[in-house]
């Protein structure tokens, strides 16, 4: 499985979401933003959604807020 990296080596799906919770924590959403709206907004499939979600949290990025499907860039 080829996967896509950027300068930061971040795959390309992670920086879409990443960018995205850090937009919505710019705007003081603070129960941060859940994974069916970033599914829907980004137009991705929901377990690559998942799958950058895990990547992101164990890279300390982003971390769950008021249950497993809400998420904020930290």
């Amino acid at each position: 499985m080829s996967k896509q990296f950027d300068v930061d080596g971040l795959k390309d799906c992670d920086q879409l979401v990443l960018d995205r919770l850090q937009q919505s924590s710019s705007i003081g959403q603070e129960k941060g933003m859940h994974m069916d709206v970033l599914c829907q907004q980004l137009k991705l499939p929901m377990e690559k959604i998942k799958e950058s979600i895990r990547s992101l949290e164990d890279e300390g990025l982003i971390y769950s807020t008021i249950d497993e499907f809400h998420y904020k860039a930290t």
